[in-house]
């Protein structure tokens, strides 16, 4: 038998003892870690009118206003009313002296008096001269003389008549009183001062509840409204839905309704002037204010909306991430319509009521599963 060399079973012994070792420690070799489920926050799709509301600027306008003034001469004996406060038509407002107008009243009374006993004592005379002239001891000119001084007298008897007229409603106009409904602003002059017709304005009433916006709309969207009509169709305003925003980013509650459109185009700017009516109950609304007005046309379905944020886009188009059963989120191909605000309406891919994923996109792909958390009230507002 051949021997083996000693140096031979050194390395054997070696190498066999490394691969025990090797898989020894294989057995204290550390498991592989489970990525965790990414968090994510989710939002129930909900829907809005397809198209996108028309926003313009407008005004706020008075329907009605006057300013007041006296329409005689005199001093102001007294002011009727609080400056700022609601008046009705017919109320006082200012109360100017009425002894020189009392004293035109009496002057024009005895006038007519006079000129009445005068045409009375001119027709018995026209009586008496035509008896005679009927038995011819009168001539004709002297019946002739008779009637022209009775015409006279009617005449100055209708004179007289007017000028009491005139006396008395000078006196009635010693009361100033309010033309119309609305709010008197503050009184330009106060008792004692002298008016008159070319005087000044005393105070001014405008009229707040209902009031008038002014704004104006583009002929394209005219041109559309014509051409249902051109067609037969009947356009009902009520079918636009108006609103408002304050100046102070606010909606205003009231809805308005178109009152009428003009019938021209302005040229420069490529516009049509529109009135429309707001009741304003509060005084919210104040003649001159400007403010954003909004047009929504209601007579167009209601399309899903989603916000801008949870939709992304690659080269096939855009496309959201819908969650299903299990947590588990799918991407979906979207087609949008006209953007919202901040929401975009979806003509084809997702139904009202499903839930899609708004934030957490970055750490998610097709078919994951996720943890999902509802969105707050303030994030769903914020989407709108």
């Amino acid at each position: 038998m051949t021997s083996v060399p000693v140096r031979r079973k050194v390395k054997a012994v070696t190498f066999g003892a490394f691969l025990i070792l090797g898989v020894g420690g294989g057995g204290n070799a550390q498991t592989p870690s489970v990525a965790p489920v990414p968090a994510v926050i989710v939002q129930k799709v909900g829907t809005a009118p397809a198209s996108a509301p028309m926003q313009f600027n407008g005004q706020i306008e008075a329907i009605e206003s006057v300013d007041i003034q006296a329409r005689i001469t005199g001093y102001l004996k007294r002011k009727a009313f609080d400056q700022g406060t609601d008046v009705k038509a017919g109320d006082l407002l200012f109360e100017i002296e009425p002894d020189a107008m009392l004293a035109a009243v009496a002057s024009a009374q005895a006038q007519l008096a006079r000129a009445t006993a005068n045409q009375n004592a001119s027709r018995q005379s026209l009586a008496r001269t035509r008896t005679l002239a009927n038995r011819n001891t009168a001539s004709q000119a002297s019946l002739d003389d008779a009637q022209a001084a009775f015409d006279i007298a009617t005449a100055d008897v209708q004179s007289a008549e007017a000028n009491l007229n005139t006396a008395r409603l000078n006196l009635s106009y010693t009361d100033v009183r309010a033309p119309i409904d609305g709010t008197v602003g503050r009184s330009l002059f106060t008792e004692g001062n002298l008016v008159g017709p070319g005087g000044g304005t005393l105070a001014r009433i405008v009229q707040l509840d209902p009031v008038r916006v002014v704004f104006s709309i583009t002929d394209r969207a005219l041109i559309g409204i014509r051409q249902q009509e051109a067609n037969g169709q009947t356009v009902n305003p009520d079918r636009f839905k108006i609103t408002l925003q304050l100046a102070n980013g606010t909606p205003y509650q009231e809805r308005g309704t178109i009152q009428f459109i003009d019938n021209e185009v302005n040229a420069q700017t490529g516009t049509v002037a529109v009135r429309a009516l707001f009741a304003n109950p509060h005084r919210v609304l104040v003649p001159g204010q400007a403010l954003a007005v909004q047009i929504v046309d209601e007579t167009v379905g209601d399309l899903p909306v989603v916000p801008m944020s949870a939709v992304l886009q690659d080269r096939q188009g855009k496309y959201v991430f819908v969650l299903g059963e299990g947590d588990k989120v799918s991407r979906r191909a979207i087609v949008t319509g006209d953007r919202i605000g901040n929401v975009w309406s979806v003509s084809d891919g997702l139904s009202a009521g499903e839930q899609i994923v708004t934030q957490g996109l970055q750490r998610i792909s097709d078919q994951q599963v996720v943890a999902p958390q509802e969105a707050s009230d303030d994030e769903e507002g914020a989407g709108q």
